[in-house]
């Protein structure tokens, strides 16, 4: 059973209004979303040689393997006396096959509401963000399962869960100064590392954790490195997780392709093979016209809840004999609604004087031109504060990306028209 999030007053009912959460896009977050599209209860994931299940994504620029290690008391759960049999390898395979059927959209959901609080922070690469289950509850519109909340808290600390016990290897292109970056050879890395957890049955029920990015994502997290920020729509959570996963799946896909293309003055374009790829789904060649209606359907779903301002033509010029063939090599272009890429300011909020002083003592904007050009190094936190990649702050100065890298390393002195532009652009995000 689920029910929708009445709208309440006040402070609740901005935060429920509001239409979207930030959230980054990279090589990883795209690797686990299809990982866990792959897993249900159809999972194309692959075994290694002990059985054990592994998915692996390849691509141009690199491969991520991902893959289940289960908590350190699990193998004693199994056996008290565990030894490394064929028999006692087969029962552990078989468990973490269990937590890989378990994954579903709600589980993409839950990661990428704990991304969307990655992105809030500061300096993802080093900070530790937080969050509720009943948080978790209210982004994604519910509050009872099976008509009770501590089922529906229950239910969403499992989904936390299998994210912690998430591991990966990965070998990418460095985006920052070319050759490739190698993590979890030596100790597999964490996806995500949950740092502490509460989880209250009886009584008055209270569930929150902290968490932080593992090595590889925090890789793609630095300002350096390749860190797109965009927004995912509240109302693509909110869609049912049973009668419309497809719509979910197709709508993420579009968002995570839209922000790259968007920020690069493009529009999203991709076959319906690679969207049922990614989406996890298999190819029905018995039943070609069911899948053709299932995209033409999700898609109309996304533009009536605003994910797409406008659809690519879905349908084939004809249904005639092979036409399906054609039809999932045919790219389709999309438009993104403006609002879920488009880099903006950060909601303004009132804050008290006692608290505009607490924020004005841990953060230091220059106040003229020469505290910036003294310490250009400020640059970089500036773009830290503000989310923006070199790329875009070097556009709005209208330089190139190398020339900015040397204003930020102190290898050419910054210029004093362009100290003027950036000292603007950080007072004004600094006002509160």
């Amino acid at each position: 059973m689920q029910r929708s999030l009445e709208p309440k007053k006040g402070k609740d009912r901005q935060l429920t209004d509001r239409g979207e959460l930030p959230v980054p896009t990279n090589p990883v977050i795209m690797a686990t979303l299809r990982a866990i599209y792959a897993g249900g209860s159809k999972p194309r994931w692959q075994s290694n040689s002990f059985g054990r299940p592994y998915y692996r994504h390849e691509a141009r620029d690199g491969r991520i393997s991902l893959f289940f290690e289960s908590p350190p008391n699990f193998r004693s759960l199994i056996h008290p006396y565990y030894i490394s049999t064929p028999r006692m390898d087969f029962i552990y395979s078989g468990k973490l096959r269990q937590i890989v059927s378990r994954l579903s959209v709600e589980t993409a959901d839950v990661f990428l509401i704990l991304m969307s609080r990655i992105a809030r922070l500061g300096h993802p690469l080093t900070g530790i963000a937080r969050i509720g289950l009943d948080e978790i509850a209210k982004l994604r519109g519910v509050n009872l399962r099976h008509g009770s909340s501590r089922t529906l808290f229950e239910d969403f600390r499992q989904e936390v869960l299998r994210l912690a016990d998430m591991r990966l290897t990965m070998s990418w292109k460095d985006y920052r100064g070319g050759g490739t970056v190698s993590l979890g050879r030596e100790r597999p890395d964490r996806l995500l590392d949950i740092l502490d957890m509460e989880y209250k049955k009886d009584g008055r029920t209270w569930t929150a954790f902290r968490f932080r990015c593992g090595q590889a994502l925090s890789h793609f997290l630095d300002p350096e490195g390749l860190r797109w920020i965009g927004y995912y729509s509240k109302s693509l959570l909110r869609l049912n997780p049973y009668t419309e996963a497809f719509a979910k799946k197709l709508g993420t896909y579009w968002i995570m392709l839209g922000i790259i293309a968007g920020k690069k003055g493009q529009q999203p374009a991709a076959t319906p093979r690679t969207i049922l790829d990614f989406c996890g789904e298999a190819i029905l060649w018995h039943a070609p016209g069911r899948t053709v209606d299932a995209f033409i359907r999700a898609h109309e779903r996304l533009a009536e809840i605003g994910v797409l301002d406008t659809s690519a033509v879905l349908e084939p010029p004809d249904r005639g004999r092979g036409y399906f063939g054609e039809w999932l090599d045919q790219s389709l272009t999309v438009k993104l609604s403006e609002h879920l890429w488009r880099i903006r300011e950060a909601p303004r909020k009132r804050l008290s004087p006692k608290r505009r002083r607490q924020r004005e003592a841990l953060s230091f904007v220059p106040s003229t031109v020469r505290d910036l050009q003294a310490n250009p190094a400020l640059i970089r936190q500036l773009r830290a504060d503000r989310l923006l990649r070199q790329e875009e702050l070097a556009g709005s100065l209208g330089v190139t990306r190398q020339t900015l890298s040397g204003y930020e390393r102190g290898l050419r002195p910054l210029p004093e028209d362009k100290a003027i532009v950036l000292l603007d652009i950080w007072q004004r995000g600094s006002r509160r």
